[in-house]
Formats: C-alpha cells, sequence, structure tokens
C-alpha cells in the first residue's frame, strides 16, 4: 500500500506500507488546518508523480481543529455509482461549520454537521487503509455545493 499525501502545510509525502501510512494518519489529525485541507490517496503505486498521472479514482480531504476536538471528512470515489463524493456527518454537530476548511482555494467549508470527534476520524482513515473502500464506521452524507448551502470562512 502506498499514501500519497498533499499536506495542509504545503508539503507533500509518500508512505509505503501500513506502519508508514498509520503514522502519516497521526501526523495529519494533529496538524492545526485553518486555511488548507490535506488531500491523501491510497493505492498500489504513487499518484501524480507525472503530470499525466497515475490520476486516483478516489481520496480523502481532511480538515482537523486539534484545538477543538473535531475533523471533517470527505470522500470521492468515482467507482461508485451510488454517492460518489460525500461528506462525514454527525446530527449533534459538535462545532461551527467555519472551523473547518473544504478548500483553502475557494474559502469554502464543511457544511453544518460534518464535524466528527478526531478519534472517529481516525477509526476512520485506518479503515479506509486498510480496505481502501470508504469507511462504514462514520455516517456520510451527500456532498455537494447545494446540499446545503456552502459557507465560506467570509460569510
Amino acid at each position: 500500500m502506498i499514501v500519497t499525501a498533499t499536506l495542509s502545510t504545503g508539503i507533500s509525502r509518500v508512505t509505503n506500507g501500513l506502519s508508514e501510512s498509520v503514522s502519516l494518519i497521526e501526523d495529519v489529525l494533529n496538524i492545526e488546518h485553518v486555511d488548507w485541507e490535506t488531500i491523501l490517496l491510497v493505492g498500489d503505486h504513487e499518484f501524480y508523480t507525472t503530470p499525466e498521472g497515475p490520476v486516483p479514482n478516489s481520496q480523502f480531504r481532511v480538515s482537523v481543529r486539534p484545538s477543538l476536538g473535531i475533523a471533517a471528512l470527505n470522500h470521492t470515489d468515482h467507482d461508485r455509482a451510488d454517492l460518489p463524493n460525500v461528506n462525514s456527518y454527525n446530527p449533534i454537530h459538535l462545532g461551527r461549520p467555519a472551523e473547518l476548511i473544504f478548500s483553502g482555494t475557494t474559502g469554502m467549508v464543511f457544511p453544518p454537521g460534518s464535524a466528527i470527534t478526531i478519534e472517529s476520524a481516525y477509526v476512520a482513515l485506518i479503515e479506509w487503509l486498510q480496505t481502501f473502500q470508504r469507511p462504514a464506521c462514520v455516517q456520510w452524507r451527500p456532498s455537494s455545493p447545494n446540499y446545503p448551502r456552502w459557507p465560506t470562512r467570509d460569510s
């Protein structure tokens, strides 16, 4: 297993094997994601080794605020006809959506209800490393700029 990561710090990392990849996940979950998200890709090879690819079919977008004890996840899998793009979902609402950046490029933040505990995010990401599939241990809801209205940091 190889994980290709673009961290919110602007650094890219590639790990080989479960042990290195779990260590990467732990590092990601300890970063205060204020301005940028982290992108994670898992597979049998490193992704984006050239501008032509290889290009992944699935990815995780991760935003974490250790100071608040919350995280949010977005999973995209183009091989899934049912809900190819989803966000973590927690009906308890652990935090304000503006606290979890979805896209540093656009300033979009995760919609309300996306915040989960960092422990839940950890369990989900480890399950993903083991299965290469969307984790079943957290709830998901469709991700779309229209469902629900996506706020930005300025709204």
